[in-house]
């Protein structure tokens, strides 16, 4: 995930509430100090998408505003050629050598193809026209119970997180937390639950989903 940038910071050497959500304040302390030092996105209740990128930033060809007119660039660039696309570098920071990137995206459209990632963010009706390979058993978090494809096409209503992890390489980052608006209901293979709103996921090679209200 997050390609575009992380292959910037390695050139250079080298979360969130949704708009009217309430959340517990417990949960939020949690999901703030995660975010502030994992690699994260966050899915928000009116479709953006918002992504923290936290990476080693060492000795380099490239000083802190160098990266910055990078990503902007790059931004500049892709969004010029969609002109659909909304995307925003709302904060970039560095400090202790490590570099903390927040991007916001419109929708998981511009997230995607900004990205070069194969991601899906909305209702699982959504997900289904859309040509998502749904032939998938998932896992209950609550109580380790296991649903298949019909299962899944009768919740239509319900939300998923699809990332198709393909080609990850060694370099990749090993894994991600997906902060959701909505309590989580079923994870896949390669998925744990990180609380009743987020979760990691592996990104090794594979196929990973997340179901949730």
């Amino acid at each position: 995930m997050r390609k575009a940038i992380v292959l910037m910071l390695c050139v250079c050497m080298l979360g969130l509430a949704s708009c009217g959500e309430v959340i517990d304040q417990e949960d939020q302390d949690v999901r703030d100090e995660v975010t502030s030092t994992t690699t994260s996105i966050a899915i928000e209740k009116d479709g953006r998408i918002t992504s923290t990128i936290v990476e080693s930033f060492g000795e380099s060809y490239y000083d802190e505003n160098g990266l910055k007119s990078m990503i902007e660039s790059s931004i500049d660039e892709y969004t010029s050629a969609h002109e659909n696309a909304k995307i925003k570098l709302k904060d970039f920071k560095v400090k202790d050598s490590v570099a903390n990137v927040h991007m916001e995206y419109g929708d998981y459209q511009a997230y995607a193809g900004f990205n070069s990632e194969n991601f899906f963010a909305g209702t699982i009706m959504d997900a289904n026209m859309a040509g998502f390979d749904l032939n998938v058993t998932l896992r209950s978090v609550s109580d380790n119970s296991e649903i298949s494809k019909p299962e899944l096409l009768g919740m239509g209503d319900s939300h998923i997180v699809i990332e198709i992890v393909e080609n990850a390489g060694e370099s990749a980052v090993e894994q991600i937390r997906v902060n959701c608006f909505d309590e989580i209901l079923y994870i896949s293979e390669g998925v744990a639950a990180a609380g009743k709103k987020s979760a990691y996921v592996e990104l090794s090679e594979g196929y990973r989903i997340i179901v949730f209200k």
